[in-house]
């Protein structure tokens, strides 16, 4: 599996969060790796059956996914959600290479971005700085709109737990926010890459008890979401009794590098085997 990264972007400046102004157009997509699991090869509409080949249409909320059964599993059986999303420009169809072909059995689902972005798609708009209020109130509606589809699908597929969350950049700063502000979906969270605004954050005392355990995975060299911000707010976190916890890497930059993907896959297949 290569690593999962964004390509350069030049006229990126190495400035503190605050003044970063928005990620660039430049990702470059996940190739699947060979021997996946089952996948669809359709986007899938909230409700419809798991068999499509094509997009399907959907009303401007709803959020369109790619649904794959990973290590033999059944479609028909009990199985863990685990959701994958995507950061800015790409697409679901790039973005399941990242947990394509896992040994654990689980229910893959890959939502597609809200807003058609160059060749692939974005979750919130990013013309403000990433750490500003107005990206925050974006990262919360594009959570609350994957938090919807989540408790649908969880309705009407055979699930067992609550759902595990992961993604990249956009897909790591909603992961981040379906922990903090939908734990009655979330079971476990596990941002790549991504970032939390002071917005999205939730105030003191207004922690839900059942707000998950959640591990973020940064690159210490990221030049595009510094570590600095997102180290500081699992600081907060951490005092707002949520069990958070950074794992960082030494050189890495806006990837999911090799290390970093087998750390995921462990986690979340930790995350499923304590699933009741």
């Amino acid at each position: 599996m290569r690593p999962y990264r964004l390509r350069r972007c030049s006229a990126w400046s190495a400035l503190a969060l605050a003044s970063l102004v928005s990620l660039a157009a430049c990702e470059r997509r996940a190739a699947p790796p060979g021997g996946g699991g089952a996948a669809d090869t359709g986007l899938q509409a909230p409700g419809a059956a798991p068999a499509a080949s094509t997009a399907v249409p959907t009303a401007p909320a709803a959020v369109e996914y790619l649904e794959e059964v990973t290590g033999g599993a059944d479609r028909g059986e009990a199985l863990p959600l685990v959701v994958a999303i995507h950061g800015l420009g790409d697409r679901p169809e790039s973005f399941a290479g990242l947990l394509s072909g896992v040994d654990f059995k689980a229910r893959l689902i890959v939502p597609r971005g809200l807003t058609p972005y160059h060749d692939g798609y974005s979750w919130f708009a990013l013309q403000q700085a990433l750490g500003s209020d107005d990206v925050g109130q974006g990262i919360l509606r594009a959570a609350g709109a994957l938090a919807a589809t989540l408790e649908r699908l969880a309705a009407e597929r055979p699930t067992r737990g609550k759902a595990v969350v992961t993604g990249f950049s956009q897909g790591g700063a909603l992961s981040f926010a379906l922990a903090l502000h939908h734990p009655r979906v979330v079971g476990a969270a596990f941002p790549v890459g991504g970032w939390v605004p002071p917005s999205a954050l939730p105030g003191a005392g207004a922690v839900d008890p059942a707000t998950p355990a959640l591990v973020a995975l940064h690159g210490e060299a990221d030049r595009r979401v510094p570590i600095g911000p997102t180290r500081e707010a699992i600081t907060t976190l951490s005092r707002l009794g949520v069990k958070a916890s950074l794992e960082a890497y030494p050189d890495v930059g806006h990837t999911v590098s090799a290390e970093m993907r087998r750390d995921l896959v462990r986690l979340i297949r930790g995350a499923i085997g304590e699933m009741r």
